[in-house]
């Protein structure tokens, strides 16, 4: 008997019993489980359509291009006018940048606001000046117009203050040129003169524009922002530029002193009769009243025939109207284009009937004091009306 080979026992594989091969698959059966239910959003996407392709694209010799309709000769008679009118609007509109800069530079300034003014009051106030002034006339025309030789002094025959621009509507306010008033403290030469009492229209013959103004503020508590002034010659050639003013006169008038002899009616004045009519005063028997009322129609009848179309679309109007202008105002050293066309605006509300035509509330038009004849004034009802402009 061998011996035993206790290693190989180790690794002595057991034998395995027959195993039958069955070629028949084995059925497995699985769990069922339930598939979850998730809900896909709905996208409603556009139709497309695909072009149908009949015919082969042609060649890009056989392309014809557009061809564009014809001009008819209406639409480019159209378009010639529509041109003309645009070069018009701009040469109009180059015409009126090139006289404002002109005029701006060509306007006579001076000195009128006083060194010592009173508080600021409400609105914009203008002092408009009427003098006496024989600049610009030669002695040929100072003999026509009947105006004196005298060329040395001088007086303001007309005293107005345009408001506009506060609570209320636009207003103008004459003062007549005899109001006995204060005359506040002043230089006179190298001497200083204490206020005292004078006619209101001495004060241009004493101290100029800058006394004017300081006089007018004292005694009606409104502080002055612009002044213009206008004299004799300005009048007249004012009046001429704009063809005459349309005025019915009231009644016949003849005055030596003047040189006036008009007819009662309505008429078209010149320059010369123009300046007769505003000036006269010793044929009405309303003395300085009558002479501002007559100013003040004077005054609405430039207004209307310079607020025309006839003049502001005519550009040789408007030029000669700007040479007259800047030839006869003179205005302070800070105005300027863009506060006369303020002035302006505000004139034209005055005559369309929004706003108000005024004189100083009088006691007595033939009064005396001085020595001499005097207008004064109803203090109480002139304090009102200068407190209704804003005064303080």
């Amino acid at each position: 008997m061998p011996p035993r080979d206790e290693f190989a026992e180790l690794f002595e594989v057991p034998e395995q019993p027959d195993i039958k091969v069955v070629d028949e698959p084995v059925a497995i059966k699985m769990p069922k489980f339930a598939a979850p239910k998730i809900n896909t959003p709905k996208l409603k996407l556009p139709k497309l359509r695909v072009p149908e392709v009949n015919d082969a694209a042609p060649e890009p010799e056989a392309m014809e291009t557009p061809v564009k309709p014809a001009k008819t000769p209406r639409s480019k008679l159209l378009r010639r006018v529509l041109n003309g009118i645009k070069l018009v609007l701009v040469a109009y509109l180059a015409f009126f940048v090139w006289l404002a800069f002109d005029t701006s530079h060509a306007l006579q300034k001076t000195k009128a606001l006083p060194h010592h003014r009173i508080a600021d009051t409400a609105g914009t106030n203008w002092l408009l000046v009427g003098s006496d002034s024989r600049r610009g006339l030669s002695f040929q025309d100072m003999k026509a117009l009947h105006t004196g030789m005298d060329n040395t002094s001088q007086r303001t025959d007309t005293i107005m203050i345009v408001h506009f621009g506060g609570k209320g509507h636009t207003s103008l306010v004459s003062l007549p040129r005899d109001s006995y008033v204060v005359i506040p403290r002043h230089m006179y030469g190298h001497q200083v003169i204490n206020a005292y009492h004078n006619k209101i229209n001495a004060t241009y013959s004493i101290g100029g524009a800058q006394l004017l103004t300081a006089t007018v503020e004292r005694n009606t508590g409104l502080r002055i922002d612009h002044y213009m002034e206008v004299g004799f010659a300005g009048i007249r050639d004012l009046t001429d530029a704009i063809g005459g003013v349309d005025m019915c006169v009231p009644r016949h008038y003849v005055d030596k002193n003047s040189g006036l002899n008009i007819n009662k009616g309505c008429q078209t004045l010149d320059g010369k009769t123009a300046l007769a009519y505003v000036r006269m005063r010793y044929a009405d028997p309303r003395g300085d009243i009558g002479r501002i009322q007559r100013q003040q129609q004077y005054l609405a009848a430039v207004l209307h025939k310079v607020l025309t179309p006839g003049v502001l679309l005519n550009p040789m109007s408007m030029k000669h109207l700007a040479k007259a202008g800047t030839g006869a105002f003179v205005v302070g050293e800070g105005d300027g284009i863009s506060d006369l066309g303020r002035l302006g605006l505000a004139m034209r509300s005055l005559m369309k009937g929004k706003g108000a035509v005024k004189t100083v509330p009088v006691a007595t038009a033939n009064g005396f004091a001085g020595g001499q004849s005097v207008v004064l004034w109803n203090k109480h009802q002139a304090e009102q009306l200068f407190r209704s402009l804003g005064a303080r």
